[in-house]
């Protein structure tokens, strides 16, 4: 169980899911260079777009109207300048925009729509930015550099694979890049010149390393770096850059530090901890025995954090029953406050659910943490029917989030499970890397395991068990069908993975290289590659399948939905599809997942 207080206060039923949906996000917040003004990002108007507020809360307004999503956003550090990155269709070929001091008529840098425009960071004198675009080759991030003032942009080096620009150093005489050719769990750090176009190794490590975040320290001495470097769990190190020695600045024992933020004076962090998912806030002066947690307003999870030049912090916090908001702590005081107000709705949030944490040990003792819904009204004789929710990724970690959807789930009287599967991020380095390549079925065989469980339990029909998963969760979802077929009631696959095959040749080619480090190559382990995909057993299949895919997503292509309908037809299986016009990997617009969610809605209605 969770050290947090968790349940849920209130009894409701069938909570519509369009007034869910209804309860607006708010999320990313960055401070201007003077502390006057919050941008951030949020759907009230049905699609992600750049609002303002103001400091001490209040006075949302929008002051962008794309057709389109605001993905990234990103104040200037000497003007009110605002940077932000949208794309099409949430095809993820991002191109960069500024907000001229934060008003006026928006203005496009990049106008390449099938280049895909990673964006990273302004200089500190803020006359110049950086990013990695793949325009000379489509496999390849190349580093750009762009002068604001006459618009020229300058080609600094050509990429090798997957590179990111995190940062520029405090002279401006180099750039630090993130780069993933390796994959996202095996990066490097380096420090790229731009005087000679040289690039040096920042970090060595004899292992591999997964690097989150790197902030400079204002004095240009040297750099604070979220990363596994060495260690099972991220830490914050302290780089440096006199001789590139590298010494520890804050970790948490057996805990993940997902984020961090400089105090104003950086002689301190904030710290965003994972405990079992859930966010613990902590500051530290960089002595573990001066690390103090700070109290949040619920339990729930920080997705983002920046402090204020007042020491105060700001961040992004939600949790199952509160959708996200931007908070600050102040720092005097130690109140938080809600600076990003709530937009009104019908729904009670004291009448949604919390999960609980549980684990269980697998077939092979490994010990699986899952969360376990329980639903509102009363218990039917037989017991609830479950939901399975399995989380993409698989380096990722299903968190206490806001979910509209789970929450009409269970104001429809359905359990829901969501487990985190070895291959999981948030327990360590073994865990995560536990399912890579050949050892990818054990991850399958944790679900299976999980599932007998929650049949056995006497709260549960056994013979109302459902699964549903997205991206990478597809896959588990297709695997575990026919894996195991007499478990499953239904079954709904969400723009998931059924032929790694020819994921490895539709997917965006700026992504092949990384997701071949985690799935496996697609020439050296082709065979393995063919005997994993879901796509070439689905003639196994007992449950009614609902597969949801969208048209112009860039990672899982909509091939992929299209060949489990083709095959499932064939069979005369009972299955429906739903494609999703203009949306990518996932669903940017209101209206999108309201058509996405209803039908699952409904499917899960007729079928669970």
């Amino acid at each position: 169980m969770s050290s947090f207080d968790t349940g849920h206060a209130g009894v409701c039923t069938h909570i519509p899911i369009g007034d869910l949906m209804d309860l607006r996000e708010t999320r990313s917040q960055t401070l201007s260079h003077d502390g006057t003004l919050i941008a951030c990002i949020s759907n009230r108007s049905g699609l992600s777009q750049v609002w303002f507020c103001d400091p001490d809360g209040g006075n949302m307004r929008q002051v962008t109207d794309l057709p389109e999503r605001v993905e990234q956003i990103a104040f200037s550090p000497v003007s009110n300048d605002l940077l932000f990155t949208t794309d099409v269709g949430m095809d993820e070929r991002f191109q960069l925009w500024v907000l001229p001091e934060c008003g006026g008529q928006p203005y496009a840098l990049t106008a390449a729509p099938g280049v895909q425009h990673k964006w990273g960071a302004w200089k500190s004198d803020g006359t110049q930015i950086a990013w990695t675009a793949n325009d000379r080759d489509p496999y390849l991030m190349d580093v750009v550099v762009m002068d604001l003032a006459t618009g020229r942009t300058e080609r600094i080096v050509h990429g090798t694979g997957f590179q990111e620009v995190l940062a520029w150093t405090k002279d401006g005489s180099g750039l630090i890049l993130l780069d993933s050719t390796r994959g996202t769990a095996d990066q490097d750090l380096w420090l790229l010149s731009l005087k000679t176009r040289e690039i040096q190794p920042c970090l060595t490590s004899a292992g591999r390393t997964m690097f989150r975040s790197v902030k400079l320290h204002k004095n240009g001495t040297g750099a604070f770096v979220l990363c596994d470097l060495g260690r099972d769990f991220h830490e914050v190190l302290w780089l440096d850059f006199s001789d590139m020695s590298v010494s520890a600045y804050a970790s948490v024992e057996g805990h993940d530090i997902d984020a961090f933020a400089l105090m104003s004076d950086h002689a301190g962090l904030a710290l965003a901890v994972n405990h079992d998912g859930y966010t613990r806030l902590m500051v530290t002066t960089g002595k573990q025995a001066e690390l103090r947690e700070i109290s949040l307003p619920f339990a729930g999870v920080i997705t983002s954090m920046s402090c204020a030049q007042d020491g105060d912090l700001l961040y992004t916090l939600e949790s199952p029953a509160q959708p996200p908001a931007i908070w600050r702590w102040h720092s005097a005081s130690g109140h938080c406050m809600q600076v990003s107000p709530p937009v009104p709705g019908k729904v009670d949030l004291r009448a949604l659910v919390l999960p609980d944490v549980a684990r269980l040990a697998s077939f092979d003792g490994t010990e699986v943490p899952y969360f376990v819904y329980p639903p509102l009204g009363e218990k039917p004789v037989a017991g609830w029917p479950v939901l399975f929710i399995v989380h993409g990724g698989p380096e990722m970690q299903w968190q206490p989030t806001f979910r509209a959807d789970v929450q009409h789930y269970l104001s429809r009287g359905i359990m829901v499970i969501a487990p985190n599967v070895r291959g999981s991020t948030g327990y360590g380095r073994p865990y995560h890397q536990a399912d890579d390549v050949a050892k990818r079925m054990d991850a399958v065989n944790d679900l299976l395991t999980l599932a007998s469980a929650v049949a056995a339990r006497p709260d549960v029909d056994a013979g109302r068990i459902g699964i549903m998963g997205a991206s990478y969760g597809g896959f588990m979802v297709l695997a575990a069908l026919t894996t195991a077929p007499q478990q499953w009631r239904t079954g709904i696959d969400i723009y998931g993975i059924s032929n790694f095959t020819t994921l490895m040749a539709t997917t965006g080619p700026w992504r092949r290289a990384m997701r071949a480090a985690e799935y496996g190559d697609p020439v050296h382990d082709a065979d393995f590659l063919a005997s994993i995909s879901p796509v070439h057993a689905l003639q196994r299949l007992s449950a009614p399948l609902l597969v949801v895919h969208c048209t112009d997503d860039p990672r899982v292509p909509m091939e992929q939905g299209e060949q489990v309908l083709s095959r499932l037809r064939g069979f005369g299986h009972p299955v429906e599809m739903l494609r999703v016009e203009h949306e990518g990997h996932g669903f940017s617009r209101i209206s999108s997942r309201q058509l996405a969610y209803g039908k699952i809605a409904d499917w899960l209605a007729a079928t669970l």
